[in-house]
């Protein structure tokens, strides 16, 4: 890589994409999490760990392009301490669950109820209540191993003493230029 590119990264860096070698052998590698994830608006994309069918939906609609949401309990200066999260698709499930008809949109939800994060039936949880995150100041490569090996995730938030500051997705860690 010091030479030359191999093909497919030098495409990647063609499209002004830094790709795995960005995040591997350059000065990038080492920039913390902080400087490349993307703010959070803890009002406007986030769950309450209590909430209603009506606040689920409405995140839903109001934020048509996030995959993945972070389940929070807001502390008095504004702030949110990350405590869970969810996919799109499983705040879909859940509405559904709890009001198929669509008749009792202000019914109240605890996203901390234990049959959400471990369902007694054997089912895939609904609720990530570890959810992958990191301090500030971890390294780009870090954060890297953390999505590919350690956990295979698209999504790592950015917390600092438990509050949540921002998120990584895989597609903003690869599409980041140096």
């Amino acid at each position: 890589n010091k030479v030359e590119l191999p093909f497919f990264d030098r495409n990647l860096a063609s499209r002004g994409l830094g790709g795995i070698p960005a995040l591997t052998f350059t000065d990038h590698a080492d920039a913390p999490a902080f400087s490349i994830m993307r703010k959070i608006d803890v009002t406007k994309e986030c769950l309450y760990f209590k909430t209603r069918l009506f606040d689920m939906h409405e995140l839903l609609k109001n934020n048509p392009s996030l995959d993945y949401f972070p389940i929070v309990r807001l502390l008095d200066d504004g702030e949110a301490v990350l405590v869970a999260s969810m996919s799109r698709h499983n705040v879909d499930r859940v509405i559904a669950m709890l009001d198929p008809h669509g008749t009792n949109p202000e019914a109240a939800v605890d996203l901390m109820d234990p049959e959400l994060q471990r369902p007694s039936d054997g089912g895939h949880p609904l609720v990530d209540g570890c959810p992958p995150h990191v301090p500030p100041s971890t390294t780009v490569k870090e954060v890297y191993l953390m999505m590919r090996v350690a956990h295979g995730e698209n999504v790592i938030y950015v917390t600092r003493d438990g509050c949540l500051l921002g998120e990584i997705t895989f597609a903003l860690l690869m599409s980041h230029q140096p």
